[in-house]
């Protein structure tokens, strides 16, 4: 009893030593660009939010011997059964638990001292005793939510040449046979597409990536998505597609960039489906998304710089600035929206820069707290 009473108060120490947030990017980092998570991932601020939750969860049980209860568990068979609904493949979410809690486990070494080690080993045991019952859980509610949905060989072949091509690999002879199956030139740059039709199945967005197909473009499905390369720029109103779906398409990408160009042009038809928009999409019309994406470490800094220091001080001041930043920081209308006196305003805006240490008159804080407001919308829209 007394090494689980000192386990957990060395545990107790190194999380308050610890930036849980800091600490939940590297997390996500340990697997996030593994090639086989990469494109059935979800947004990162939603893969955050879970991570974090996980985190929560097991210093609960670390600390306070608390270990997840029926109702944690019925939270992980939800995500469980929403992952398998998205053609998430079964094996990489226990995968990336694995890869999470041995970077976990390396860090809490890490930050633990000399005479801070002897007292960790049962909280390893605990850590991976976590793991083991989690990856079950997912493993048994997959096997439970009934057959996958069946891929046909053409499918699969189209996924594997996607993926030799993002990795830079010439065409197989396998490859070859399919591009000319299909009427795809295979030689030369592509421009890489990616669309999403947010009512459809996995099903719907498999026989999609087929239809596109028929018509000489290399696609495949991604769960709730189709991504694919074409041989130049594709009319896609003339496709007859669901009015509903946002198509976002690159403009002519070499192999060794395409990995990257897959990843903007996910995020735009992503972004571009939590805001409600259809249609065509020009990623270049969401570059500051991209960027916080980019640098998850800075957009949490910034959102902790602004928002979550606001909150602390008083919400009244979140929904002050929110409301400034949508009415493009005209403080007559923000007045009228909110709505306060304009004297009024001048005061919280004056309390925002004491608080923040960014002047809503400057561009410099304008253009930070424009940043930090457009990743909190991100968040709050998950």
């Amino acid at each position: 009893m007394a090494l689980q009473l000192r386990a957990s108060d060395v545990i107790r120490r190194i999380v308050a030593r610890v930036d849980l947030d800091e600490f939940t990017e590297r997390v996500l980092d340990s697997f996030w660009e593994r090639p086989e998570y990469q494109r059935f991932r979800p947004l990162r601020e939603d893969v955050r939010s879970w991570a974090r939750w996980n985190i929560d969860l097991m210093i609960r049980w670390l600390v306070d011997g608390q270990p997840p209860t029926e109702s944690d568990l019925e939270r992980f068979r939800e995500r469980a059964r929403m992952l398998a609904a998205n053609g998430m493949p079964a094996d990489i979410v226990p995968a990336n638990f694995r890869r999470g809690a041995r970077y976990a486990w390396s860090a809490i070494l890490d930050a633990a001292r000399e005479d801070e080690r002897a007292a960790l080993v049962e909280s390893a045991d605990l850590l991976f005793e976590f793991i083991d019952r989690v990856s079950q859980l997912f493993s048994d509610t997959y096997a439970s939510a009934g057959p996958a949905t069946t891929i046909s060989e053409e499918e699969r072949r189209a996924r594997a040449l996607i993926a030799r091509a993002c990795a830079g690999e010439q065409p197989s002879g396998e490859d070859l046979q399919l591009g000319e199956r299909i009427g795809f030139e295979l030689s030369g740059a592509y421009r890489p597409f990616v669309m999403v039709a947010p009512a459809w199945s996995v099903q719907r967005h498999m026989m999609l990536a087929a239809r596109l197909r028929a018509r000489h473009l290399l696609a495949a499905s991604e769960g709730r998505r189709v991504a694919g390369l074409a041989n130049r720029k594709v009319p896609w109103r003339e496709l007859g597609l669901d009015p509903r779906a946002a198509i976002a398409q690159g403009r002519r990408t070499r192999r060794a960039e395409l990995l990257e160009a897959f990843d903007e042009l996910r995020v735009a038809v992503d972004v571009a489906v939590r805001n409600g928009h259809a249609g065509e999409v020009d990623a270049d019309d969401h570059l500051a998304e991209l960027l916080l994406r980019r640098s998850p470490r800075l957009a949490t800094k910034l959102r902790s710089r602004v928002y979550d220091q606001l909150a602390a001080h008083d919400p009244q001041l979140t929904r002050t600035l929110d409301a400034l930043i949508e009415h493009d920081f005209d403080r007559g209308a923000t007045a009228t929206a909110l709505p306060v006196h304009r004297n009024t305003l001048t005061n919280r805006l004056n309390r925002i820069y004491a608080v923040t240490g960014l002047d809503v008159d400057s561009s410099h804080g304008r253009g930070l707290l424009w940043l930090a407001w457009l990743d909190r919308r991100g968040q709050s829209a998950r």
